[in-house]
């Protein structure tokens, strides 16, 4: 697993500003960020601060594809003219970013940074080629792949981003530096990572529309706000490998800990379910760990992702969502 770890400044900056330019409504929008950075700098905005964030919103609402718009900004790999557009506009920002966000994070950001450069990720490369035989992919893990550390908020866990066709991933660990939270950190930085992978199979995306018209359209279930089926099955199986709810298959390499069973999370999840308070994520980690017995044993075998799997996760999606 090849990954170089960097904090950059223009990266953190052009990530806190679509935050608050609030342009996003989709499953990756992030409201609790967005609430706690607006705050901090509503009463302190000029009016050229203003009009400048009001454009990027508008921008990025009208670009076919503001992700890859973002990845131009992200990267400093700026050519497309929406993007010379944005990095134009909101020079004035870049002082509100370095008081209110750079100046206090920088340091706790390189702390992480030296600490998961120091990581045996090499201890990590059986188990992504067993998942790239699995999956049939045609990612090579000989790519190097650069990971932005970003700044965070307080009371939130790590959270990760990989964005289709780029070759970096965009981490947010604890904004408190824990170096007994590293095994957290390392599960998002691989969760990221096999997005990479299950990205280069076609085979996987093909059982996923299969799996998708019989167990879901065939019903009518309409997916959960913000989501899309797609982003729906996706996750499950990524999810299934590595996530900081169950951990996942990963777990027994990251942590040392034996396969998560369903036994051991099936009570707390009905416990949620039936307080109303499980969140799309919870379902999601629910159908990953619903197939991860099943995925370590093809695992084992040789075989490689079939219908049975994918129809699986289908299937728990039907029994979640058929009734709501």
């Amino acid at each position: 697993m090849d990954v170089v770890f960097s904090v950059d400044k223009q990266a953190a900056f052009y990530y806190w500003l679509q935050i608050v330019a609030g342009w996003d409504d989709s499953s990756a929008v992030d409201a609790k960020s967005l609430a706690y950075y607006t705050g901090q700098i509503h009463s302190v905005l000029s009016q050229e601060q203003r009009k400048a964030l009001h454009d990027v919103k508008y921008i990025l609402q009208h670009n076919a594809n503001p992700r890859q718009l973002l990845a131009e900004l992200y990267a400093g790999n700026i050519r497309s003219h929406d993007a010379q557009t944005i990095a134009e506009r909101t020079l004035s920002c870049l002082p509100l970013f370095e008081a209110f966000v750079w100046r206090d994070a920088q340091k706790t950001m390189l702390r992480w940074r030296d600490l998961l450069q120091a990581y045996d990720f090499a201890r990590t490369n059986e188990l992504l080629m067993n998942i790239k035989t699995f999956l049939a992919s045609t990612f090579d893990l000989h790519t190097t792949l650069t990971v932005y550390i970003l700044p965070n908020i307080p009371d939130t866990g790590v959270i990760g981003h990989r964005i289709s066709g780029t070759d970096f991933i965009l981490l947010r660990p604890y904004i408190e530096y824990r170096q007994s939270a590293i095994a957290n950190v390392v599960t998002v930085v691989l969760h990221e990572y096999i997005h990479a992978i299950e990205s280069g199979s076609t085979h996987s995306r093909a059982l996923m529309k299969q799996s998708y018209e019989i167990c879901i359209a065939a019903n009518h279930i309409r997916p959960p706000h913000g989501f899309t089926w797609k982003n729906m099955y996706i996750e499950a199986l990524v999810y299934c490998f590595a996530n900081n709810i169950t951990g996942g298959y990963a777990r027994t390499v990251v942590s040392g800990k034996p396969l998560p069973r369903i036994e051991e999370f099936q009570r707390g999840f009905h416990r949620l379910r039936a307080k109303g308070a499980a969140t799309t994520n919870d379902v999601i980690a629910w159908a990953g760990l619903c197939i991860t017995d099943m995925v370590a044993q093809y695992i084992d075998e040789g075989k490689v992702i079939d219908a049975e799997i994918v129809d699986h996760i289908g299937g728990v999606y039907q029994d979640m969502y058929k009734m709501a």
